[in-house]
């Protein structure tokens, strides 16, 4: 019965606050805010984003973890899957060693705004 209600206020949400919002990106939306709420026990989690990809069928996670070393500052960020909890690829860097890993599924690339480009594909209808 609570899932009911559940899609019922979901559904006068879209109505009230975002008519051009679907169902199923309130509800990625919705399921992204409960993973980041598990995920702040980990102190370098600073941010995400969520997106649902309609081609795709699936709701995206990107997650962003900053954390400080003797020697610099690194940014990690994992790009994934909610529903299936899939991760899809991750981009990190150090402001002490540069570039370090940048990949989506089965493509490298080399630089933030090749990371960018990549999931841009996944992020963005």
């Amino acid at each position: 019965m609570s899932t009911f209600f559940e899609i019922l206020m979901l559904s006068a949400t879209i109505t009230a606050a975002a008519p051009n919002m679907t169902l199923n990106q309130l509800s990625c939306e919705k399921m992204a805010a409960q993973a980041f709420r598990r995920a702040l026990h980990d102190e370098d989690i600073v941010n995400y984003r969520a997106h649902y990809n309609a081609a795709l069928n699936k709701c995206l996670y990107a997650e962003t973890y900053m954390y400080t070393t003797p020697v610099g500052n690194n940014t990690w960020v994992y790009l994934s899957d909610l529903q299936v909890n899939r991760i899809y690829g991750g981009f990190y860097k150090s402001t002490n060693i540069g570039l370090f890993y940048c990949s989506v599924e089965d493509k490298e690339c080399h630089s933030e705004t090749e990371w960018n480009q990549l999931v841009k594909a996944y992020m963005e209808d």
